[in-house]
């Protein structure tokens, strides 16, 4: 995602090296968020009239624009941040910080969306979305501008109407202004990323979807100022990646048996403050 230029950059992955096949359109305004289910990609738009667009991942590894995929949000600018496909590609959520909305769409077989279904989320502050293998949906709620140190972690079974059935309703991160969250491929463990405590809290995802904080919730504490703006699993679940903004390096964790973090290391070599958003690891 390119929200400078508005465009999306597909890229073919040769052992450690990146090669640039494509940039498209994204079909908006300042991209910030993608999600794939299959050859399905939707991407955020997230300025002017925010919206989502569909997109076919072709085997050549180029993007094409799904007609009439164009879907806008519950209104204008509501701030959206982030985006996730259920694991059966049924549904797909979004989330609206502005308006603190969960918007769920149900994904058509031409691979175009429903109009939203909307859920105000009683808890301020959404603002990530991600789902466990068992299908539950786990929200991140910053607390807000003002309560951000309130941070919390909840979670929803999906209807088929689209609409929410809560199942945990709020559990904390006491850490300050939690953004992003990242689980384990199993679905075992959950662990997010708190910003401005320079911290990660893990929790434990149970096979009906409920969140419970692991114990001492904090399961890892970066030095101060590192402002651990995202986070990444990898594929084999041994390690959690930060990115560390405000120290220019991505932090290296050892999953533990229990879920906690054992610090391995940080890997320098980006430049601190300068703007660097969004991590991915395999």
């Amino acid at each position: 995602m390119n929200a400078g230029t508005g465009d999306l950059s597909v890229f073919r992955v040769n052992g450690p090296n990146l090669e640039l096949i494509q940039a498209v359109s994204s079909g908006g305004s300042a991209p910030v968020a993608v999600a794939q289910h299959g050859n399905l990609v939707y991407v955020i738009n997230f300025a002017g009239n925010s919206n989502v667009v569909g997109f076919n991942l072709n085997e050549d590894g180029h993007l094409v624009m799904i007609p009439n995929s164009i879907r806008y949000l519950s209104a204008t600018n509501t701030g959206p941040s982030s985006l996730a496909f259920s694991p059966d590609g049924r549904f797909l959520l979004l989330t609206e910080k502005v308006t603190n909305n969960i918007d769920v769409f149900s994904v058509n077989g031409d691979g175009t969306l429903s109009q939203p279904t909307i859920t105000p989320d009683p808890i301020p502050g959404v603002f990530d979305v991600v789902f466990s293998p068992g299908g539950a949906a786990l929200i991140v709620q910053t607390g807000g501008a003002s309560n951000a140190n309130v941070s919390s972690v909840s979670s929803y079974l999906v209807q088929p109407d689209g609409t929410l059935l809560p199942l945990t309703a709020s559990v904390p991160t006491l850490g300050n202004f939690t953004c992003w969250i990242a689980l384990t491929p199993n679905g075992q463990f959950a662990f997010t990323s708190d910003t401005l405590s320079s911290s990660i809290s893990g929790f434990a995802i149970g096979g009906s979807g409920t969140v419970t904080a692991l114990p001492g919730t904090v399961v890892a504490s970066l030095p101060t100022g590192s402002n651990n703006l995202d986070i990444a699993v990898s594929d084999d679940a041994k390690f959690v990646y930060t990115m560390n903004t405000g120290a220019g390096t991505i932090g290296i964790f050892a999953v533990q048996p229990n879920g906690s973090l054992k610090v391995i290391g940080f890997a320098s070599g980006l430049s601190a403050h300068s703007g660097f958003e969004g991590l991915a690891a395999f």
